[in-house]
């Protein structure tokens, strides 16, 4: 794979400070890449290094049970397995993991794009499965927020590059593109905090539709 979240963000996944449909993404993508699983791992024992190293401090038992309670209580779940119990339907949740994309109601966008939406409790992402025929292709476009993606099956290309399945990326109103999908069409999972914003000739036309 050439595509893969950050430093930063792979720093954020371990911490469990990212929020859940982001966290999400990463993990789906960690799954499938040696790299990444090897930096995870790298991180994580840092982390228990730096952990096993602070000095031994006296805890109060009425604090520990506060921060149990809290810990029972948060809703900021962040790894995969985690996600699958807060997902409002656990069967499709699973279904993507297992990658049985027949299981999903697509909804048709175009002649050759459907999606259909994930329930993450997360109140900060959109999250949706992308379905694209083969040579499909998205009207050239920009973001008016942050755009993360990752391939789960066929591929697709832009001018910045040709990613496959497992591929991660990070985009935001910086960049612009025009995706295409290869012969075998793609499925993507894409994690959305704003609409896009397209620019192509039609642009106008198309953001009116959208907003």
């Amino acid at each position: 794979m050439k595509f893969h979240p950050d430093v930063e963000l792979l720093l954020k996944y371990c911490s469990g400070s990212l929020h859940p449909a982001l966290s999400f993404a990463i993990g789906m993508h960690v799954k499938g890449c040696s790299t990444c699983q090897a930096l995870v791992a790298d991180f994580e024992f840092a982390g228990g290094q730096i952990l096993e190293s602070m000095p031994h401090v006296e805890v109060d038992p009425n604090g520990l049970d506060a921060i149990f309670d809290k810990i029972d209580n948060d809703q900021e779940l962040t790894r995969v397995s985690d996600l699958a119990v807060a997902n409002e339907d656990q069967e499709l949740l699973n279904a993507l993991l297992n990658q049985d994309f027949d299981q999903f109601k697509w909804e048709k966008v175009t002649g050759k794009i459907s999606k259909t939406v994930l329930a993450l409790n997360d109140e900060q992402f959109n999250v949706e499965l992308l379905k694209f025929a083969p040579n499909a292709n998205i009207p050239k476009h920009t973001h008016k927020g942050n755009e993360y993606t990752v391939v789960l099956s066929g591929d697709f290309r832009d001018k910045n590059g040709y990613y496959r399945k497992g591929e991660f990326i990070a985009l935001n109103d910086e960049h612009e593109h025009q995706p295409i999908a290869g012969p075998d069409g793609c499925i993507c999972l894409a994690i959305t905090d704003d609409n896009l914003k397209f620019t192509g000739t039609f642009g106008p036309i198309l953001n009116m539709v959208i907003s």
